[in-house]
């Protein structure tokens, strides 16, 4: 059996494993099929098998078939592999820069195939882009802050500079003759490969889990947090308020003749409002602020470390800022107002529900003095 050939087989077998991961990436892809990353990981799978089948055919099929329609298919893949990974680490890869290098890649692949064969010079540009995509998704990964998917994303840089490192390995055993050991080369090529996709289709679908929580707790129309997240925001940081002596405070946001606005503009028009209105209020609030859609046109917002002096402050912004809001109907523009009441945290309350209700009796204050205005319980 001659090398060629067990090279041959080597890449043949590589191959079938694309293919077969391949399989794997599409039905995640079908699965996730609003996750860009996993699009990605599917057609670079197969265009990267593709052209490792072109490859194979070294001795063959003619030149421009084994060695640049290979590299025509092969880099690309490889490029859109890894910058589907760095896209799920939240990143956006430079893709004007790495169609640049593969475009100057299979250039050079033809020019040192058909024009002046050189192959140790084709060897060391191909694993050079390589080893550039692979480190440049391993980055990413190592950068990633998000704290449940962390541990995925380092094993997957690892593992890509463990494939970056074969690769610069493949490069200097072409031009200097370091030839790497046969179980590190099997290793990168049968082994690494499978365990990313593997660790991949791990965090695609803890991706999903955490899309299917998500809105498990935001209310559907307006985006806000839902009643099920409200009470689980209001137990900790009513916990962690009693615990530190922290102030505490809690706006309750009703909008003013809702139900009359309804009856006469319709329940689409309605909708609208509810949402111009939620939008307004989060952008007025803070970022450790939390808004929760409490129900019907009613809101409560959550507000941690918070006196009742900086919760009327909020609050005030929080009026105006509905106030100035225009919501475009088919019968023009309309407004709308809304009512608030602020309540603070006071040690002789044993329970968040009494907070609440001292927010809502403020309220009802701020609405019998003649809506659109804050009180304060």
């Amino acid at each position: 059996m001659t090398p060629l050939l067990d090279l041959r087989t080597m890449v043949f077998v590589y191959v079938g494993i694309r293919i077969g991961l391949a399989a794997v990436l599409i039905y995640l892809w079908r699965v996730q099929h609003n996750y860009p990353p996993a699009r990605d990981w599917a057609v670079a799978a197969l265009i990267s098998g593709l052209g490792l089948f072109c490859f194979g055919l070294r001795d063959i099929a003619p030149v421009w078939v084994s060695e640049v329609l290979s590299s025509a298919l092969v880099l690309p893949g490889w490029m859109i592999f890894d910058y589907g990974i760095v896209r799920a680490a939240g990143k956006q890869p430079p893709l004007k820069l790495g169609l640049a290098i593969c475009t100057l890649a299979v250039g050079s692949a033809a020019w040192n195939s058909l024009v002046s064969p050189n192959h140790a010079a084709q060897v060391m540009t191909q694993n050079l882009v390589f080893a550039f995509f692979d480190l440049y998704a391993a980055h990413a990964c190592w950068k990633l802050a998000d704290a449940g998917r962390v541990v995925t994303f380092r094993w997957v840089a690892a593992l890509l500079t463990f494939l970056a490192i074969a690769c610069l390995w493949r490069m200097a055993s072409a031009v200097f003759g370091l030839a790497p050991p046969a179980v590190f080369l099997v290793a990168a090529s049968m082994f690494a490969f499978p365990m990313i996709v593997m660790l991949l289709a791990l965090q695609t679908s803890q991706s999903l889990q955490r899309k299917i929580n998500d809105q498990a707790r935001h209310d559907m129309l307006t985006g806000a947090f839902n009643r099920r997240a409200f009470d689980e925001f209001v137990n900790r940081e009513w916990s962690r308020s009693v615990r530190r002596s922290d102030p505490f405070a809690v706006l309750t946001v009703d909008i003013d003749h809702f139900k009359e606005f309804n009856d006469q503009h319709g329940h689409q028009t309605g909708d609208a409002t509810l949402v111009e209105v939620s939008n307004a209020a989060q952008a007025a609030l803070r970022a450790d602020d939390i808004w929760c859609r409490y129900g019907g046109e009613e809101f409560i917002a959550l507000l941690p470390n918070t006196t009742v002096e900086q919760a009327l402050t909020v609050a005030e912004r929080l009026r105006c800022g509905v106030e100035e809001t225009v919501i475009a109907t088919k019968k023009g523009l309309l407004k709308v107002s809304v009512s608030i009441g602020v309540a603070e945290r006071t040690a002789g309350q044993a329970h968040w529900s009494e907070l609440l209700a001292a927010s809502d009796a403020a309220l009802y204050q701020a609405k019998a003095a003649g809506r659109n205005r804050v009180a304060a319980a």
